[in-house]
């Protein structure tokens, strides 16, 4: 929220909140928001508190939704609040990386709530290809992703084909093909640094403790921005295993010393210009603050990944989808364990990945493990538990998974024969030099990145592609993708529903491994938090 807008400058901005107040001597108060009807709410609020002399204005990115604008009109504040849209598709984070940054994605999709995000992707895509030409290659996978395809085909055939494009694929999954990955606890440093301090936007907010142990305001909140072009220790680390990640710092820390030690050992002018060209190409001067920062971030990663109770559920989440006759044990011990367990999240997950791997807990199993999550932290709980229940994410044998069934795929989640057709859990992963996409979970592969692998080596013609919930859509072969003169083939990977910080990390391995650049879009980031915390709203919100 900017306040007091006068000859374009902000007097003030503050971030808009519940019972939040505005300096009523200000004339002009701009809102940037979210469609989100919470937050439509909030606005609403704070226009009736304040004195009739302040105008309002409020500008929804990327736009405002029916909902939004119900709501203000239902609270008849429209003659106060004059409401503009600020439209935006992608934002690029890195070169790489692209985001509508629709927070709201998964929970609407798969909840029914909202389907605006199918759009956004729909147009995202259609601006790319106004800017880079039409991707002769196309494929999707899932009923949403499906629908998106078929929307745009159905757009192309009505306009004339451009010549040429600088992007060669378009893969399009649905998070609900793959709702197992998210769910698990990611091993690259990137990935643990999402886990426990989630990452907005590229910029990571963290109390001064965790990255200054010796700051004299230790409780104060940091803002550090990740992907800086200066902070080559973190470009260096942030795809690695995290045990690996942390064993670099050290032998960096001394190989910056020794650098800096052997500028009074030359003996020759060809050793003092390799010194100087070696000096300017680590940037020494901004690099001690960014290692500083780098060090003690990974040491207090590095400890609270060490807790007892963080590695028993790490343990968990292995034996729940590697074997099926653990599964007992583990519900055993993660009912010993829910009157210890801090944060309601973290069991939620257990559940939610022993429903998908079982094909649904027992009757009975259900309804305790329910009770025990409601007792222990309130009845709040229950709309979450029935909106998970409702997303197939938590149910009983019996049911079936709803979110397929609405929109008319396979209602069967076959895990254990998807887990070796696509070989997810390799005999062991070598986290030092890995061979394998395995390394960035516990000795998992995610099964998103399988499919983007089988569909560049058969075009998804294995009849095995059928195991994955959801239908198919290929507009042309893979064969198709042709290699530049000199360079990679660009193929752009749309995850529609959210993508993790780990399976960003597996396509920049497969880059390496293979001849394609990959590119990664998004409607946003997730983690298997935000994947539950997705479904703790009321329906209606």
């Amino acid at each position: 929220m900017l306040s007091g807008l006068d000859k374009d400058l902000i007097a003030d901005s503050m971030v808009l909140e519940p019972d939040c107040h505005v300096d009523a001597s200000l004339p002009v108060v701009v809102f940037l928001l979210k469609p989100d009807p919470k937050l439509t709410r909030v606005v609403v609020d704070l226009v009736k508190r304040e004195d009739d002399s302040v105008k309002f204005m409020a500008f929804y990115c990327p736009r405002c939704t029916i909902v939004c604008k119900s709501v203000l009109e239902e609270a008849e504040v429209l003659k106060r609040v004059r409401v503009y849209e600020l439209p935006y598709e992608l934002i690029p984070l890195e070169k790489d990386l692209l985001t509508l940054d629709d927070e709201r994605s998964v929970g609407d999709l798969m909840l029914g709530r909202s389907f605006n995000a199918l759009t956004m992707v729909k147009c995202s895509i259609q601006r790319l290809q106004a800017l880079f030409g039409r991707i002769p290659v196309k494929a999707a996978k899932g009923t949403w992703s499906c629908s998106i395809l078929n929307a745009l085909k159905k757009k192309e055939l009505e306009t004339e084909e451009a010549q040429g494009s600088e992007i060669d694929g378009l893969i399009l999954l649905d998070r609900t093909t793959d709702l197992v990955t998210p769910l698990l606890t990611p091993m690259t440093y990137e990935g643990i640094i999402d886990e426990f301090y989630p990452i907005q936007a590229g910029v990571l907010r963290i109390k001064e403790k965790a990255i200054n142990p010796e700051a004299k305001d230790p409780e104060r909140t940091r803002t550090l921005p990740l992907f800086n072009k200066d902070d080559i220790m973190f470009e260096e680390t942030r795809n690695l295993h995290f045990d690996v990640a942390k064993n670099i710092f050290p032998k960096k820390y001394e190989e910056v010393k020794t650098l800096c030690s052997s500028k009074d050992k030359f003996r020759t002018l060809e050793e003092m210009t390799d010194y100087i060209k070696r000096l300017r190409s680590i940037k020494l001067h901004k690099l001690q603050a960014l290692f500083n920062t780098n060090f003690n971030l990974v040491v207090h990663l590095h400890g609270l990944a060490s807790e007892q109770t963080v590695k028993q559920l790490l343990e968990l989440e292995v034996n729940t989808i590697s074997a099926c006759e653990l599964h007992d044990e583990v519900m055993s011990i993660l009912e010993k364990e829910i009157p210890i367990i801090k944060d309601q999240r973290r069991i939620l997950r257990i559940l939610c990945l022993l429903s998908l791997t079982l094909g649904g807990l027992s009757k009975d199993k259900y309804n305790l493990l329910g009770k025990e999550v409601v007792a222990r932290f309130g009845s709040e709980e229950i709309m979450r538990l029935i909106n998970l229940n409702k997303a197939g994410l938590l149910k009983k044998k019996s049911q079936e998974f709803s979110f397929l069934n609405i929109f008319g795929g396979s209602s069967e989640w076959q895990w254990w024969k998807i887990k070796e057709k696509f070989n997810l859990i390799p005999v062991q992963a070598n986290i030092e030099t890995p061979k394998d996409i395995d390394y960035t979970y516990s000795n998992y592969a995610p099964l998103s990145i399988r499919l983007v692998q089988s569909f560049l080596e058969s075009s998804w013609a294995d009849p095995d592609i059928n195991l994955v919930p959801g239908e198919k859509l290929v507009l042309a072969s893979s064969e198709a993708l042709r290699r530049r003169a000199g360079g990679k083939s660009v193929v752009l990977v749309y995850f529609v529903g959210g993508v993790t910080y780990a399976e960003v990390s597996c396509l920049r391995f497969l880059s390496k491994q293979t001849g394609v650049e990959f590119i990664v879009a998004t409607t946003q980031f997730i983690n298997g938090n935000r994947m539950v915390d997705a479904f703790k709203d009321s329906i209606d919100s």
